[in-house]
């Protein structure tokens, strides 16, 4: 994959580099925004290179395929979750508030990002094997959540890996569930989430909640 243009920087990349990472995230934006008006299979190449500026020829110096352009953006669009999950966690010490912060990070960039987690989600079949890539992004992230709060005597002591698959497989289906709606705000669904994980859903005796 080519590098982008953070890293170029940092290694002291050519000024090759750094143009042609300049041009991966043109493409990469103007896919993004053709993508959310007019669909998957509307979105032609000629028309993502049209939209960056470049030619046809260039898109294949980048991407060999408009799936393999749309396979990089998804990472990247998770990779960045996860990085404002963790910003939004870090000066958080409760391990259950951190979990809070990061499924409410976690609905907010699903709603600015919509366009690209329906794309994905509404081609599950033939993007079967990206998608569970970036379930183990996501993960991962649980996996390290439950284990630093089980030490923590917060979480209680079960399985990191079986926490994680359980807790991103309910998000993963409820993300893509509520991107189709607009009656559920952001608050509504990350408390409702939040408590589901935290509490369950069977009522405590001698509870009236």
């Amino acid at each position: 994959m080519p590098i982008d243009i953070a890293t170029a920087q940092a290694l002291g990349g050519s000024r090759q580099d750094r143009r042609r990472a300049r041009t991966r995230a043109e493409l990469l934006a103007a896919a993004k925004r053709l993508l959310a008006s007019k669909g998957f299979h509307g979105t032609k190449i000629a028309d993502i290179a049209a939209a960056a500026d470049v030619g046809t020829g260039t898109f294949y110096l980048h991407f060999p395929t408009k799936e393999a352009l749309f396979s990089d953006l998804v990472r990247e669009t998770a990779l960045r979750a996860t990085e404002e999950m963790d910003r939004a966690k870090e000066p958080v010490a409760d391990p259950r508030a951190k979990a809070r912060v990061a499924t409410e990070t976690f609905f907010r960039f699903a709603d600015r990002n919509r366009d690209v987690f329906k794309i994905l989600f509404g081609h599950s079949a033939q993007f079967d094997e990206l998608l569970r890539e970036v379930h183990q992004i996501f993960i991962a992230d649980v996996e390290e959540n439950q284990a630093s709060g089980a030490a923590a005597g917060a979480f209680k002591p079960f399985r990191p890996a079986i926490v994680g698959q359980a807790v991103v497989g309910m998000l993963s289906q409820v993300t893509s569930w509520w991107l189709e709606r607009d009656d559920i705000s952001i608050e509504e669904i990350t408390d409702t989430v939040y408590r589901i994980l935290q509490e369950g859903i069977a009522v405590k005796e001698n509870s009236h909640e």
